[in-house]
């Protein structure tokens, strides 16, 4: 940041001045976004409303069924930079630290993707996090083929042509996330190719936070509901810790059978009934493997 600072020939004390000006026009060009295309541009003032119900209620209100759906902003935590005094030095210099700032969520039913949203830190570094959902994406590319399904939140009941979805899902492994994500990027925040010019920065993307699923499709819903009961029974009773980290790619000693004493993670399984179905899951230090019988 004081690299960005001297090639803008910005002295640290004006750095506050900046971030005012910059943060600014961020956020004046969306609600010129929201504005342009007549959608709602929402202040969420706590963390305990859904930002996704809201969204799903203004696109069913409206009737939205492709394009941008709203622009939520909501102050939360963030990483940014504050000017502070070095005792040692006597000069005034740029600290890393967790703060909190404007994050503006812009929420979309994209040509491509479906349902999704991209969020962005009003203040430098303007940190960009995007969330698709596997499944919306996959609905988008059955409509273009022609394909009838019948879908219900996140889940499919049924599809008319099972092989062809699934070279459809295959296709979505070959995607160029770089150009596609620049593309979505560039719509919703297009000063950021003039932030970053000083000193030619890129975004760099990185996966945050992924789940990969197998979805096991039964005629109907019966047949499920027969099985369903020994397997949870059968995923609570008969693993213990042990099998659990070996499934999460943990090693366990075959001689043996036990953990290695300097691990310090926590093992957890557990099994709830949750508005999707019955779920069961195994945790390892935040990683887990689940399974549900959604929608019954």
């Amino acid at each position: 940041m004081e690299s960005y600072l001297t090639v803008c020939r910005i002295l640290i004390k004006d750095f506050g001045k900046l971030v005012e000006q910059t943060t600014q026009a961020v956020k004046q060009r969306a609600r010129a976004l929201a504005a342009a295309a007549e959608r709602p541009f929402v202040y969420v003032s706590s963390s305990q409303v859904s930002k996704e119900d809201l969204v799903r209620k203004i696109a069913s209100k409206d009737n939205i069924t492709q394009g941008l759906i709203a622009i939520l902003s909501a102050v939360e935590p963030c990483h940014s930079f504050r000017v502070v005094g070095n005792r040692q030095t006597k000069m005034i210099e740029l600290k890393v630290e967790t703060r909190k700032c404007s994050h503006l969520y812009f929420y979309f039913e994209h040509p491509r993707f479906g349902f999704m949203h991209l969020r962005l830190q009003t203040w430098f570094p303007f940190q960009v996090n995007l969330c698709f959902n596997g499944r919306h994406w996959l609905g988008r590319m059955l409509d273009r083929e022609g394909i009838a399904y019948q879908k219900k939140e996140n889940t499919f009941l049924r599809i008319a042509d099972l092989a062809r979805a699934q070279q459809l899902m295959n296709q979505q492994l070959e995607t160029d996330w770089p150009k596609e994500l620049e593309a979505i990027l560039n719509t919703v925040h297009p000063l950021n190719r003039q932030i970053r010019r000083p000193l030619g920065l890129k975004y760099y993307w990185s996966a945050s936070d992924t789940e990969y699923a197998s979805d096991i499709m039964f005629k109907d819903a019966d047949c499920l509901a027969r099985l369903y009961p020994p397997w949870v029974h059968h995923a609570m009773r008969s693993f213990s810790s042990t099998d659990v980290m070996r499934f999460l790619g943990h090693y366990v000693p075959t001689t043996t059978g036990k953990v290695w004493g300097q691990f310090d993670g926590e093992v957890i399984s557990s099994a709830k009934r949750r508005p999707e179905g019955v779920r069961v899951k195994h945790t390892v230090n935040g990683n887990s493997l689940k399974f549900y019988d959604k929608q019954g």
